[in-house]
């Protein structure tokens, strides 16, 4: 039979409404369109719906079929009662909702457009869920999605530049749905060294035990687990760049007294007289720290350099010699280069080069030392190039520690970026090597346990000299510095008193000291000592003119080095020099002698003075 026209339309409406119908209890929306943005959700719209639905039943079968019309408006007006309320409150709740989606939700599903390209607008929108709250964001991915061209990073810098901060993604792309869900990753805990660290506790001396010859303990990081370093290789040359008060100090007392326990021989050179004082007397820790005496400083550094030359003959002949460690220890660098620099403008011959030859030395030992176990420790406030001589020698500083700096500094050295932030604490260094960079706390100790501990290791683990084919350079007797050498005393005219020392209670401070005390004080009993040992050896001590001129002025004869120098070109009487070692030495008894008192004008020909008397007019 065939279909008419009234047949189809009636099923189609019948086909329409069932629709309609599905779409009602459903919560769909009726029109077929996307719900807006901050909608309630579906389950919600469709209970209200069959709420609705159930009550408009109710209400027909009571009004038309058991005509009790007083109940039905008496329930009605109390459901109105209390639905009013609700749909307020949740309206006025909803508004957060909506602009979270306004704000967030849309924009977002619209900038997924391009990576989620299969998908209109209305399904990326239901493809993405975002909590009020934030703390997640979940995507489902179309099936059979899957990356092309780093979508993956995409979608996550994505999330990251709309929600903020580092986001982590898990993603599910085998089974289905597939989808991507991005939470929040937490932020690392800042780790940071110990404020303090004791030289003598369980951890460090475990670590030290446990070092082969050549390793060091350093310090202790921000995991608290101790840094072990190399004195080897490529790393055998240290550097520090640590302002004042940053625990240099305290580094160096802790380095060699480990160096003692790995029967290393140490040269210790100190202008500031502070920081290495207490291994004095210990076997095989040789100390230089008289600021008044560059020379003793100088020697010892050439001594090193020509060690190196010697072991390195050796090496030559013996490649599977090795040697015990020598280690030079450079403190103050910056005070000692200055210093150095002075003393050489006084002491060069006519013809030598105007700039320091002892970084020479330094730039033997740093390139040839590490082949024979020869290692140097460089300290510096500051570690410009022109502090070590302006020869590229610090870039042969293979391992920088650094504490209490400055930007500048950062650049100046390191040159990376962004700069990190100095912790102004002291023993608090960064270790730099290479592209590595680890922060430190220095353990500490009272430089008098340090002197006690490694006594007691030498005497349990023994020195030797055997590999050093010469013996360091003795010091000369510390000079008395010029303001103790005073006797008449300032800010009055009356007769010296007797002088007390400074920091005695209950007298005032108002004077240098006399005469008295100076010969009574403990730096002039030692040094008359010394002066006493001296005389007792048989052998002349021969020294530069400039330091007989210092000494000389200090026994109240005042003759300039460069006088000194003419008269030798100039009178024939002149005291007779030696050469040593290229350099012409003189014995300071003979120029006292020649310079003293009885004889303030030497005899000498009338050609000599004739002489002297055209220079004298010339200058």
């Amino acid at each position: 039979m065939a279909q008419t026209k009234f047949d189809k339309q009636l099923e189609d409406g019948l086909e329409q409404g069932a629709v309609a119908f599905g779409r009602f209890v459903s919560g769909a929306p009726l029109d077929g369109e996307p719900r807006p943005p901050g909608s309630l959700p579906r389950w919600g719209i469709a209970l209200l719906r069959l709420v609705f639905l159930a009550w408009a039943g109710w209400a027909a079968w009571m009004w038309w079929w058991i005509q009790d019309h007083d109940r039905v408006i008496r329930v009605s007006i109390g459901a109105a009662a209390v639905a009013v309320p609700v749909v307020v409150i949740a309206a006025i709740r909803g508004r957060g909702r909506r602009r979270h989606m306004r704000s967030l939700v849309l924009p977002m599903s619209m900038a997924l457009k391009e990576l989620l390209s299969g998908w209109d607008d209305h399904h990326r929108l239901r493809a993405l869920t975002i909590p009020i709250d934030r703390s997640f964001v979940a995507i489902r991915l179309p099936d059979g999605w899957h990356d092309t061209g780093g979508l993956k990073d995409q979608m996550r810098e994505l999330v990251q530049d709309r929600m903020g901060g580092l986001w982590a993604g898990e993603w599910n792309l085998k089974a289905h749905p597939f989808n991507v869900v991005f939470t929040p990753q937490k932020p690392k805990p800042k780790l940071e060294p110990p404020e303090t660290v004791d030289f003598f506790s369980d951890v460090v001396q475990k670590a030290i035990a446990a070092c082969e010859p050549g390793q060091l303990v350093l310090g202790i990081d921000e995991r608290q687990r101790p840094v072990i370093k190399e004195m080897t290789g490529e790393t055998a040359m240290w550097a520090l760049s640590v302002g004042s008060g940053g625990g240099k100090s305290s580094f160096l007392q802790m380095i060699i007294t480990q160096l003692v326990r790995q029967r290393a021989t140490v040269i210790g050179i100190d202008v500031k007289m502070a920081s290495i004082n207490c291994f004095e007397s210990v076997e095989g820790v040789h100390l230089y720290t008289d600021p008044g005496n560059i020379g003793d400083m100088r020697s010892a550094i050439s001594w090193a350099a020509r060690e190196v030359e010697a072991r390195n003959y050796v090496k030559k002949g013996n490649p599977r010699k090795n040697f015990d460690r020598l280690t030079l220890i450079l403190e103050e660098g910056n005070e000692f280069g200055d210093a150095s620099k002075e003393w050489w403008n006084e002491n060069k011959e006519k013809g030598e080069p105007a700039s320091d030859p002892i970084w020479g030395d330094i730039a033997s030992i740093m390139r040839m030392g590490r082949h024979v176990n020869v290692t140097i420790i460089g300290v510096f406030q500051d570690l410009r190039e022109a502090a070590v001589g302006s020869r590229g020698l610090r870039n042969m500083f293979r391992m920088i520690l650094m504490g209490n700096f400055n930007a500048n500094q950062w650049k100046m050295i390191v040159n990376t970026t962004p700069v990190p932030e100095s912790v102004d604490r002291a023993g608090r260094m960064m270790i730099i090597e290479g592209n590595r960079r680890v922060w430190i706390q220095v353990p500490y100790a009272d430089p008098e346990d340090f002197r006690t501990h490694s006594m007691e290791l030498r005497k349990q683990r023994g020195y030797s000299t055997e590999d050093l084919y010469g013996a360091p350079p003795a010091r000369s007797p510390q000079r008395l510095p010029s303001l103790l050498q005073q006797s008449t005393p300032l800010f009055t005219k009356e007769a010296p008193a007797q002088a007390v020392s400074a920091g005695q209670d209950g007298v005032e401070d108002t004077a240098p000291p006399s005469v008295s005390m100076v010969k009574d004080s403990p730096a002039l009993e030692a040094t008359a000592a010394q002066d006493d040992a001296a005389e007792s050896v048989p052998e002349v001590e021969l020294l530069p003119l400039a330091e007989i001129s210092r000494r000389l002025a200090n026994q109240g004869i005042e003759v300039s080095a460069e006088l000194m120098r003419q008269h030798k070109r100039r009178r024939k009487n002149f005291p007779a020099g030696q050469l040593v070692d290229g350099k012409e030495l003189f014995a300071l008894d003979d120029l006292a002698q020649y310079y003293g008192p009885e004889e303030e004008e030497p005899a000498g020909s009338d050609e000599d003075d004739a002489a002297d008397g055209e220079q004298d007019g010339d200058d």
